[in-house]
């Protein structure tokens, strides 16, 4: 078995040691007539696992008109097969059952030998 199937299988066992089925809500701004237009998009649904990754308390943000709590303590991961972005351009969010509402932040492709394998994700839990 070549490195890329085993780190693969790898992926997709620890996923499925405590699965998520989620469905990504993209929000994205594209050029359009000398600005930008938002477009919003659903990819999924994908299998993934979803994990807290510090310990830092959630902090309060005020946001008009009310406030907010936010938790950006938390990690994802998902096999070489899922959509999942973030960017200036991009906002991926998704509601994960007994988890609440998160919002991807950042993405990081794992790579073997030149080949995809899987991403991690870092989240902001949004309240």
């Amino acid at each position: 078995m070549d490195l890329v199937s085993l780190r693969r299988q790898h992926i997709s066992w620890v996923i499925q040691q405590n699965p998520t089925q989620v469905t990504i809500n993209r929000t994205e701004k594209v050029p359009q007539d000398g600005g930008f237009a938002e477009v919003t998009s659903t990819k999924g649904p994908f299998t993934v696992r979803i994990f807290p990754a510090g310990s830092r308390s959630p902090g309060l943000v005020s946001d008009l008109p009310g406030r907010k709590l936010e938790d950006d303590t938390w990690g994802l991961l998902a096999d070489y097969t899922a959509d999942i972005q973030a960017g200036p351009n991009v906002v991926d969010e998704f509601d994960a059952p007994g988890l609440g509402h998160f919002r991807v932040t950042a993405v990081y492709p794992q790579v073997v030998q030149g080949q995809l394998v899987g991403y991690q994700a870092d989240l902001k839990k949004v309240s």
